[in-house]
């Protein structure tokens, strides 16, 4: 899988089975440190990006192991991949961004947009059958534990050197485009089939910042590189989504 120079990054998917089952694991690594943030990890100075899809079964066996008592459960699961990641790349546990995912990683979405000297990619995957929800109207039931099946991952790389200031308005940014997306699919809440949903109720956000370009520290819609993570954002949750769930 090929990614703009610009943005220093290598892409691929590592296909392995588990018990019969498929995982399906899509690796971004970086020939240095890049500064991250990650809605699941916070702030980290990242060597690699990883957002892993296991079969919808294997997420099934893992919460109902963890319900019974067992130390298995869906966070010893990806604590184990991301170590798997670091012993393969021969790096840190700690320099691992990590999401996953039940989406088929095949379903994965890329889309690049650039205005120079910008240049974003949007890589995305997307499922909302199970778990979408309106936020700000239907409630949530757990504590500390995400449950449901359905999520969008979205991973943002930029050549752009942003501020972390600017990293955390990305995340405003990406959201409102995933939001768009929703509502012009018309996406319906699972839990309020007459209400239009705004997301699921485990989606992911990471944005990676640039080494080589121009230093951002804003990336709201006023912005032009903020116009272009919407735009890629939006177009990769669209077609994310008629990919995995046939919208």
């Amino acid at each position: 899988m090929s990614s703009p120079p610009e943005l220093k990054a290598e892409a691929r998917i590592i296909r392995k089975d588990r018990d019969g089952l498929w995982e399906k694991t899509l690796l971004i690594t970086f020939p240095t440190e890049r500064k991250t943030l990650s809605t699941n990890d916070g702030f980290l100075e990242a060597r690699a990006v990883v957002n892993h899809s296991a079969h919808p079964l294997i997420w099934k066996d893992l919460c109902e192991k963890k319900k019974i008592g067992s130390k298995v459960g869906g966070k010893v699961y990806m604590e184990e991949i991301r170590k798997k990641i670091a012993d393969i790349l021969s790096i840190r546990p700690k320099e691992v961004a990590l999401v996953a995912t039940a989406v088929d990683m095949d379903n994965l979405a890329v889309v690049t947009k650039r205005y120079e000297p910008y240049i974003v990619t949007a890589l995305v995957t997307a499922g909302a059958k199970t778990n979408a929800l309106r936020a700000g109207y239907d409630e949530g039931h757990h504590i500390e534990e995400a449950r449901g099946g359905g999520t969008v991952n979205i991973i943002v790389l930029t050549n752009a050197i942003l501020t972390e200031s600017a990293m955390a308005r990305a995340i405003i940014t990406v959201t409102e485009a995933k939001t768009s997306a929703f509502q012009d699919l018309k996406v319906r809440s699972s839990y309020s089939p007459h209400l239009i949903a705004t997301g699921t109720g485990t989606d992911s956000v990471v944005v990676v910042s640039g080494t080589t370009g121009p230093l951002v520290t804003y990336t709201g819609g006023h912005s032009k590189i903020g116009e272009l993570i919407a735009k890629a954002v939006y177009e990769a949750v669209i077609l994310g989504l008629k990919k995995q769930d046939h919208y």
